[in-house]
């Protein structure tokens, strides 16, 4: 599958003398091969806290990745230790957080998925698919939804230039953090991720 590589210096824990995780960006016509592994990472990441979800609804995020997929503007990225899936990220062209927290549309993106399984974390491959996914993008605001207790999420965001814009409530303990990210320009995001957020 064609590809835009990004190297990070180690490879996942546990791995000793494996070859470093790549980062690619891929193809809409090629994300239906990573189906069955995107929903493998979403089942190890969304079911921990803090999001706790249900094993078919932390799945579920592979059948919406299949369906944004088609949508004019979709941009992806995936994190693979050799065949293995270690993380992935992706976007889409929408309004709806912008509107949720009373703003203007302003033909802004929305991150809807940042994840990186448990096993892999430590090595920046957060920030890799958050840097490669917003590089890969048309300068514009960015939204994102997460949740207010995921710390490394939060902390990643922050330091890229992310902002609470508004709260989202809702009952159950799922209320859920609004973020912006100001449009800047193409090198300001090279050097700097729905539910985004679980890294």
């Amino acid at each position: 599958m064609p590809a835009a590589r990004a190297r990070s210096q180690h490879g996942p824990p546990g791995r000793a003398g494996a070859a470093p995780c790549e980062v690619r960006l891929i193809p809409a016509g090629d994300v239906h091969r990573l189906l069955d592994t995107v929903a493998e990472v979403a089942e190890g990441v969304f079911t921990r806290p803090p999001w706790s979800e249900p094993r078919t609804e932390a799945r579920a995020v592979a059948a919406r990745l299949a369906t944004d997929a088609l949508r004019p503007g979709f941009l992806a990225v995936a994190a693979l230790h050799g065949d293995q899936v270690c993380g992935f990220a992706y976007a889409v062209p929408c309004s709806r957080l912008a509107l949720l927290a009373s703003r203007l549309p302003r033909g802004d993106l929305t991150l809807k998925e940042l994840a990186v399984l448990p096993a892999a974390r430590g090595w920046g491959l957060g920030a890799m698919l958050h840097d490669r996914l917003l590089a890969a993008a048309p300068p514009a605001s960015w939204w994102l939804l997460t949740h207010p207790r995921a710390g490394a999420a939060l902390g990643l965001y922050r330091h890229r230039g992310w902002r609470v814009a508004a709260c989202h409530p809702a009952p159950h303990g799922r209320s859920r953090l609004i973020m912006l990210r100001e449009a800047c320009s193409p090198s300001r995001a090279a050097g700097e991720r729905g539910h985004a957020g679980r890294v």
